[in-house]
């Protein structure tokens, strides 16, 4: 563009919103030039704060150029001529304004013209961003996650891991935009779901790296023990896995097993750093949470995988004979480059304890439950609803997961009791293998006794 100076909206004429709208349709034209162009979408930008209609918007998005508009989006100040009378930043927002106004029709939002704007207007996505386009954006972004026409655009890797980046840059913030970004995050997961449902091998074709690149982007942070907003990272993530089929899990590990492996291992590392130190509730029921939705996912070998013969380390790390607690073992984390074994054992052990651990806990409030509320002791009572609703989440979600967990861990311990091979290759040795065994026996034990107790209060 040679100049701008005239591309302030011009007042509409005598004539009436209709010579406005033909004029400004006029200016639009692809054959006219940039200039001619720019005028016609600041009109346009003016005339959609009064009048946003279907038929109205039509004839914008048919006169558009959306080449230009594309290039508007990404405009820099050294292309802007001094004597424009705006700069970059008020081009763009102008740019963003007309794709919004596209996007609340459903009959526009859908087609290609729209449909092809959507890399431009991610990449200028950004956490640092003072002007109002990146929250402009995220919400043209929900509007497009809610039609099947479109929405698989989001499934895209690289698309959805910019999405993933400014939430994971606005985690202090917790603001609108933050709250939009995890929407669209997890609605992604949900698309691929109802995408798989309908048509499997079209939909892992187009998200054939979206599950290891989007996984690894979550689990890098999630890992690192300074990251200040880990459960949050966990709960995303939490949400997110629920979504997705167990054979679309599947079908991507076996096409992906190294990517599978490093964000698998980096889950571990964060996970044994939460479950090794207090955190809240919530926090706590979200870690068995996705344990468990990962275990009916990738299987036994999540929590149990097999050790190749040359793997398992001599005389380094963290005895095997030695009775490691929560402080040591993230402070073995902080003093160690852990190998993959040591992270598979230490996530292992901590995983059963805890889990058997959690049942007794749980079995012992059922038991509670079975007693009429008049005579029960005062011990335990949740009197906030928050905590009602935890404990509804721990009973009626966490319970079912642990279940799973110890249902893996007894074929665990049956598998290698029935194996010829030694224990070399185990993740466990003679006296690993005989604690996980003592802390199962007391999780069964607290299960039967809350049978039993179920069996006498119903046969009264």
């Amino acid at each position: 563009m040679d100049t701008l100076a005239s591309a302030n909206p011009a007042t509409p004429s005598s004539g009436g919103a209709k010579t406005s709208l033909e004029r400004c349709l006029e200016l639009l034209r692809p054959s006219s030039s940039d200039e001619a162009k720019f005028i016609g979408l600041t009109l346009m930008s003016d005339m959609l704060q009064t009048t946003q209609d279907l038929e109205t918007m039509t004839q914008f998005f048919e006169s558009m150029d959306f080449e230009f508009l594309d290039r508007m989006m990404q405009i820099d100040e050294s292309s802007v001529p001094e004597d424009a009378g705006v700069d970059a930043k008020a081009i763009k927002s102008i740019s963003i304004d007309v794709m919004a106004c596209f996007s609340t029709h459903w009959e526009l939002l859908i087609r290609k013209e729209f449909k092809d704007r959507v890399p431009t207007m991610l990449n200028m996505l950004s956490s640092s961003d003072e002007t109002d386009n990146s929250k402009k954006i995220l919400k043209i972004m929900i509007r497009i996650s809610a039609y099947p026409q479109v929405s698989m655009v989001l499934t895209n890797a690289r698309y959805q891991s910019i999405i993933v980046s400014y939430i994971l840059d606005t985690f202090g913030r917790k603001d609108e935009a933050h709250d939009d970004a995890i929407l669209i995050c997890k609605r992604t997961f949900l698309i691929i779901q109802e995408g798989y449902k309908q048509n499997p091998e079209i939909v892992l074709k187009i998200t054939k790296d979206f599950l290891p690149t989007i996984m690894n982007k979550l689990s890098k942070p999630f890992c690192t023990l300074t990251e200040a907003h880990k459960p949050e990272i966990l709960r995303l993530m939490t949400d997110s896995v629920a979504y997705l089929p167990e054979l679309y899990v599947q079908q991507h590990v076996k096409e992906h097993s190294k990517e599978t492996k490093t964000w698998t291992k980096n889950l571990k590392l964060g996970l044994i750093q939460l479950l090794s130190t207090r955190q809240a509730p919530a926090t706590r029921d979200d870690s068995f949470k996705l344990i468990g939705l990962l275990l009916q996912r990738l299987g036994p070998e999540w929590i149990f995988p097999q050790v190749p013969s040359t793997a398992m380390p001599k005389n380094k790390g963290v005895s095997p004979h030695k009775k490691s607690s929560p402080a040591s073992i993230v402070a073995s984390m902080e003093t160690l480059s852990l190998s993959d074994v040591e992270t598979d054992k230490k996530f292992a052990s901590l995983v059963v304890h805890l889990t058997c651990v959690e049942v007794r806990v749980l079995m012992d409030r059922l038991a509670d439950d079975l007693v009429p509320p008049n005579e029960r002791e005062n011990k335990g009572v949740f009197t906030t609803e928050d905590e009602m609703n935890q404990e509804k989440i721990r009973k009626e979600q966490v319970l079912p997961l642990a279940y799973e967990i110890l249902e893996v861990s007894i074929g665990y311990l049956i598998r290698v009791s029935e194996s010829e091979d030694s224990l070399e290759n185990e993740l466990f040795d003679a006296t690993g293998l005989l604690k996980v065994q003592e802390s199962l026996q007391g999780a069964f034990a607290a299960v039967l006794d809350y049978i039993k107790d179920l069996q006498v209060i119903t046969t009264k």
